[in-house]
């Protein structure tokens, strides 16, 4: 009879430890479908607005002030910003342990990025040539507080992964996605200022880089939770 206990307890650890590692793997999957949402959110934007040009305007125009599919498409970004959020606060609570504490703080970028992005939602951006409104005027500062994030938070995932030999090539591409989003960041704050064509392909390039950076993140670290 002990030994029937003890292979029961036994059992019951090893399901525990199995439905936890299943779990983890599980959270740290809505990085993917949060970005999956957000490109739904962009292309059904796109077709819902006929006159809409992906390769003129920036998304933000999709959830502007006066657009023509705004509650709809709120209610989208919405559910992005919350499964983002709960990938963001999971990577960071999990990894925390086991990574090099650069890992955390690009965690702790990582959250607050997401958080913040959730305001957009409170202050839509004014259509071009249309009056300059508080709400526009604070959606251009979110986006400024917002940049510094949205770099950092690969580069120290990045430079902490690297740390690691079995996440050094994540530690890489995340480095590199860092940097990428840096310079398309520049060159997006450049092409606004000027009114430079093709604002909204430069702007994808930057929201693209992160969006990859998410998914790919997600998908890797899922893999690996055993490891966290």
């Amino acid at each position: 009879m002990m030994i029937i206990a003890k292979r029961f307890s036994f059992l019951g650890f090893e399901i525990h430890i199995y439905m936890k590692r299943s779990f983890k793997a599980i959270i740290l999957k809505t990085g993917m479908l949060a970005v999956l949402v957000y490109i739904l959110h962009v292309l059904l934007g796109g077709f819902l607005w006929k006159d809409y040009n992906h390769l003129q305007q920036p998304i933000s125009d999709l959830t502007s002030s006066g657009a023509p599919d705004r509650d709809l498409l709120v209610f989208i970004t919405n559910i992005y910003g919350v499964l983002a959020l709960i990938f963001a606060l999971s990577f960071t609570q999990i990894v925390k342990l086991k990574s090099h504490r650069l890992v955390f703080f690009g965690g702790v970028s990582f959250v607050l990025t997401h958080i913040i992005s959730l305001s957009y939602g409170f202050f839509p951006q004014d259509l071009p040539g249309t009056e300059i409104t508080f709400k526009g005027m604070m959606h251009l500062a979110v986006t400024a507080l917002i940049v510094p994030f949205t770099i950092l938070s690969p580069l120290l995932i990045g430079f902490g992964f690297r740390k690691s030999q079995e996440l050094k090539s994540l530690g890489n591409f995340s480095v590199i996605c860092g940097v990428l989003i840096f310079l398309f960041g520049g060159l997006t704050g450049i092409f606004y200022a000027k009114h430079l064509p093709y604002f909204g392909l430069v702007e994808r390039l930057n929201i693209g880089t992160l969006q990859l950076w998410t998914f790919i993140l997600s998908n890797k670290v899922s893999k690996y939770s055993y490891e966290f």
